[in-house]
């Protein structure tokens, strides 16, 4: 007999509306809102899901407690850690025994821990990197920066330049397999400027009038404008009181509920549900095949810009999707190229150029941060000149001849600056990605690469110019692209790091480290404490907004890690002190300044466990924070060699020489 508080699935809403959040009528085959919308109208069937409470988790621990202590009493000579491992080492055994009672008189031999060796942490199941981030079902220990959720299953492949296969590798070096899932409940808005007695369900029926539209449209473009430059922001103002014509109505719409549903965001208005229904709004304007079959350049911005959006919404796979679907967009409409022939206006020209290097840079960024490889064209596939840096009223409608470059920081020099970084940088990303492995050699030859790169900058980038720039805007274009720059020195060094400490631990036999590979991790150890302080010097008597305090929270927390690896290797270094101070420096950023940002607690927690109080020697690490699967994730092996291997990093001979 069905119970009666399971939903039947005749009184569940279509996946449309529910997705929605929007009144269903429930017809059959198709509701009223579908066949108005002329789209397929799908009925899912209820999906009963555990419930993540402390309650219902104590009963499952204490189940577990039970069930172990039973195991001891009828099984006193058996030892239950290695049965589970020879368990899990041979599932083919198990399915084909499925159904018939185990022998109580033979244990299973176990297999020895020397023979496991996983090239990458994966799923148990083989859709185990199947990921669904719909509002219904996002994990909540999901995270966009790809640096904190460690069980692999359902959160999509991520490969080694994701800051989430380094923070594994550390936490499974450190060796504990015994997690107890915690989940955090993410702050439910911060406070802010908009009005705290509208209510959420006021804001959302309001939201189409034109006093609401215009704070969000002034808030995108006093904050999240200021950092990306994609949209030009006279057009687009002159399209929305209908001075000048509209872009065709669906891209139009779509990029209009993208802006606003960005300027909620920016806004920390204590309403979450408002960027909600926005960001689903936007989004609902592309659910038919009028996204798949026509492209303009307002579809490629709205696509773009819905990228980052859900990135920041701890949806990163689904705006990897969008800017895929944007990059084949743009390169059909050949943003890629110059096209000098072509006679269009200058502001059109420089529009298609602000798009498209809008969207290399968000590319190119979101494929190192997931370890996934860059697909977009190199530089001597395209032809089409970086942005200008100009001040925007130096190019309007009406310009028949091209301005030229100030020299000194404009909205656009931070996208110019970035654009140019990351062609010259994601041949290394892309190099990281490689099986072969990178040696020591080969390292400190792409870090000189990088070094050249930097001395290329115009002079007001540099950090020590303390009187070319003084607008907030341009101290946090130029600190974000030093961060960056760090941090994809750390990425490129931090395994020659952990393979160094590794060593000196004294846990695994492996050859001295040389000095080339002392070099190589002293660079690391620096980016990182360069990172830490420039943060630290930024956030100094500054009122951040969500958007900074997303970045300085996804390159603190990277840095940090390496930082916390150096004090775990060699405690008792004369740079010891220094490294400890970072630290705590770091923890006090994460639980004072950023104290409203809710990864930024995780990330506090992440470091917590993995250093003892006092920041003295090695202990295990706490590995209550990354769900409940989490270490099953990992094989592990004593050999040195095979170790590594399980992290996915070389073995020697393969990209180190052989010592």
């Amino acid at each position: 007999m069905r119970s009666s508080s399971a939903p039947s699935s005749g009184n569940l809403a279509c996946d449309a509306c529910r997705l929605k959040k929007l009144r269903c009528s429930k017809d059959r085959p198709s509701c009223s809102a579908c066949l108005q919308n002329r789209r397929q109208c799908r009925y899912s069937s209820h999906v009963v899901r555990s419930p993540l409470t402390r309650a219902y988790l104590t009963s499952v621990e204490r189940r577990l407690h039970n069930l172990e202590s039973l195991f001891t009493k009828l099984l006193p000579e058996v030892d239950i850690e290695e049965s589970l491992a020879s368990e899990s080492s041979q599932p083919r055994a198990a399915s084909q025994n499925a159904g018939r009672r185990p022998s109580l008189a033979m244990p299973p031999t176990p297999v020895p821990k020397e023979s496991v060796n996983t090239p990458e942490s994966v799923p148990p199941e083989a859709d185990g990197f199947d990921w669904q981030e719909e509002a219904s079902s996002v994990n909540e220990l999901t995270d966009g920066m790809a640096a904190l959720t460690i069980e692999p299953t359902g959160n999509g492949y991520l490969g080694s330049t994701a800051g989430v296969f380094f923070l594994r590798s550390l936490l499974f070096w450190l060796g504990d397999r015994q997690p107890s899932p915690t989940v955090r409940q993410e702050n439910p808005g911060f406070p802010g400027s908009l009005d705290q007695s509208i209510t959420s369900s006021r804001l959302l029926n309001a939201v189409t009038s034109h006093q609401v539209m215009d704070k969000l449209i002034d808030s995108y473009f006093s904050i999240y404008h200021l950092t990306y430059p994609f949209v030009h922001e006279a057009t687009f103002r002159a399209q929305y009181h209908e001075i000048i014509p509209r872009p065709p109505q669906r891209s139009w719409q779509m990029l209009l509920y993208t802006i606003l549903a960005l300027g909620a965001w920016c806004l920390n208005s204590g309403q979450p549900d408002l960027d909600d229904h926005l960001y689903h709004c936007a989004i609902s304007f592309g659910e038919d095949d009028s996204m798949f079959e026509s492209a303009n350049l307002t579809f490629v911005q709205a696509l773009v810009l819905l990228s980052n959006l859900a990135q920041k919404r701890n949806k990163p796979n689904t705006g990897w999707n969008f800017l895929g679907l944007a990059t084949r967009m743009a390169l059909s409409l050949g943003l890629h190229r110059a096209l000098p022939e072509w006679n269009i206006s200058l502001l059109q020209r420089e529009m298609r150029c602000r798009v498209w290097w809008g969207l290399y840079t968000f590319d190119s960024g979101a494929s190192t941060t997931f370890g996934r490889p860059i697909l977009l064209p190199g530089r001597n596939e395209m032809d089409v000149q970086y942005v200008l840096n100009i001040p925007d009223k130096a190019l309007t409608p009406q310009t028949t001849v091209l301005p030229e470059e100030v020299p000194q920081p404009t909205l656009y020099s931070g996208l110019k600056a970035q654009s140019d970084f990351h062609v010259h940088s994601n041949n290394i990303s892309n190099r990281l990605l490689s099986t072969k492995g990178v040696s020591p050699e080969e390292a400190l030859a792409m870090n000189q690469e990088l070094e050249a790169w930097s001395k290329t900058l115009p002079a007001y980038f540099s950090l020590d110019d303390f009187t070319s720039g003084t607008d907030q805007w341009f101290l946090f274009a130029r600190s974000r692209l030093w961060w960056r720059f760090w941090n994809l020195r750390t990425t490129l060094f931090r395994q020659l790091l952990l393979r160094q400490v590794i060593s000196k631990s004294g846990r695994h036999t492996a050859p001295a480290p040389n000095s080339v590979e002392e070099e190589c991790t002293a660079i690391c150890i620096n980016a990182a404490h360069l990172t830490i302080g420039s943060i630290n010097r930024y956030l100094a008597n500054k009122t951040l907004t969500r958007l900074e305090g997303w970045y300085t929270t996804f390159f603190l927390f990277h840095a940090c890690l390496v930082i916390a690896l150096a004090i775990l290797g060699d405690a008792t270094s004369h740079e010891a002190p220094s490294w400890k101070e970072d630290i705590e420096m770091a923890l006090n950023i994460f639980r004072n300044i950023l104290k409203d940002n809710h990864l930024a607690a995780r990330c506090a927690d992440i470091l917590d466990r993995i250093l003892p109080a006092g920041l003295q020697g090695i202990r295990d690490a706490d590995m209550t924070l990354f769900g409940p699967n989490a270490a099953e994730s990992f094989g592990w092996s004593t050999d040195f060699d095979q170790m590594l291997g399980s992290f996915g990093w070389p073995d020697a001979g393969q990209g180190y020489p052989s010592v």
